[in-house]
């Protein structure tokens, strides 16, 4: 067999690094800073058999301007609260939010904690909550509240496969505070299980069937145009049902030094039973290039992308319908208001392709495998939906 010189891609983004999912509101990003971690999953109501994608949120923003109440982004003040944040994904669904003072909100390690407010807990492995959003909440701020409802969840989290950025979200870079927004995604798969139930409905949520995503994202400033798609329910054209593949890309994690702007590169990967496919602007010796596109047409919303190094290629789309989607309000440390959008029940198509040597000594792309998405998640934003 001929070796291929052109191999020179890293094919270690699995790495567990908890250090990079830990609060990361210090220095300077307590006064000027957000952190939050996403949680997205799967149920099957207990009583409808309905399988309905959920998102869970705790967002973070500015703990050293904290006040006895929280702290919106209005009269010119900056925002500084926790929000924890429920979305039921598909047609129907809701977002309720909760915010608490820094005052009654503990971060730290001990015991695998992240963060918890009362009767709100993040860790590693576990997550627990409770959101109840009243009429006179929505009356006050529609914006704030966008639905009335209750939700209250029990969940174990298993993260089972990482995407790691390497040296770019490592400790060294990340006190530079060279990146606007950070991002990790310890969770590329995960398996919840337990129980979430919203407005009297129970949803049983199984390891096995979650489809589930975990990650974060943090630094001075969001951005306001970007994306995140995942996935962890796959099924190979060659292999049938994936077990223990995944997918992930973002964009717009933005980087400004002089006359480079990242703003419109797309970094992520696919992780395909052990083979990797890694698409990494910042490890520079991949050569990573991509095209990445968002569409609406109809009632439906189309993120195509392609991604490329010298060795590797996946063509990817991802449809998601514009019924599904979630919007609702998020405050930047700076103070500006922005609308977010939520997305699950996603269908994706990936092409997998590697460059290969011909009998006519050619480098040609070869087709590796076909993958169809059914359970996409999704969130973006762009300057049009502000």
């Amino acid at each position: 067999m001929i070796p291929n010189p052109l191999s020179v891609v890293d094919l270690s983004f699995n790495k567990s690094d908890r250090k990079r999912d830990s609060f990361m509101l210090k220095g300077a990003l307590a006064k000027h800073g957000f952190d939050a971690w996403r949680h997205c999953f799967t149920g099957v109501g207990r009583t409808s058999g309905e399988k309905r994608s959920f998102m869970l949120e705790y967002y973070c923003v500015n703990p050293q301007l904290a006040e006895d109440e929280p702290v919106f982004a209005e009269d010119g003040r900056k925002p500084s609260y926790l929000c924890v944040r429920a979305v039921v994904l598909g047609e129907g669904g809701s977002v309720l939010n909760r915010y608490f003072t820094w005052d009654a909100t503990s971060t730290g390690e001990e015991m695998d904690l992240l963060i918890s407010a009362e009767d709100c807990f993040l860790s590693e492995t576990r997550t627990m909550g409770r959101i109840e959003v009243g009429p006179q909440d929505r009356e006050k701020d529609s914006d704030r509240y966008p639905d009335v409802g209750r939700i209250v969840w029990d969940l174990r989290i298993d993260k089972r496969i990482a995407f790691n950025l390497g040296y770019t979200t490592s400790g060294p870079l990340r006190s530079t505070y060279i990146m606007n927004a950070f991002w990790h995604t310890e969770g590329m798969k995960t398996c919840y299980s337990g129980t979430i139930v919203w407005n009297g409905e129970e949803y049983q949520v199984e390891a096995d069937s979650s489809d589930g995503i975990a990650d974060k994202v943090w630094g001075k400033d969001p951005g306001d145009k970007w994306a995140f798609v995942g996935c962890s329910d796959l099924i190979s054209k060659k292999r049938g049902k994936l077990s223990n593949s995944a997918f992930t890309f973002g964009q717009g994690m933005r980087i400004q030094v002089g006359p480079i702007d990242t703003l419109d590169e797309a970094i992520g990967g696919v992780y395909l039973e052990g083979d990797t496919y890694e698409f990494n602007f910042s490890k520079v010796w991949t050569l990573t290039q991509n095209r990445v596109k968002i569409k609406k047409k109809s009632n439906w919303v189309l993120f195509s992308m392609i991604e490329e190094t010298p060795t590797t290629r996946v063509r990817a789309k991802i449809l998601i319908s514009e019924q599904s989607i979630k919007r609702t309000l998020i405050e930047t440390p700076s103070g500006d208001r922005r609308k977010i959008l939520y997305a699950g029940r996603g269908k994706a198509e990936l092409i997998l392709e590697r460059k290969k040597i011909s009998l006519r000594n050619k480098w040609t792309w070869e087709k590796e495998d076909i993958l169809k998405g059914d359970n996409v998640y999704v969130s973006y934003m762009d300057k049009k939906s502000r």
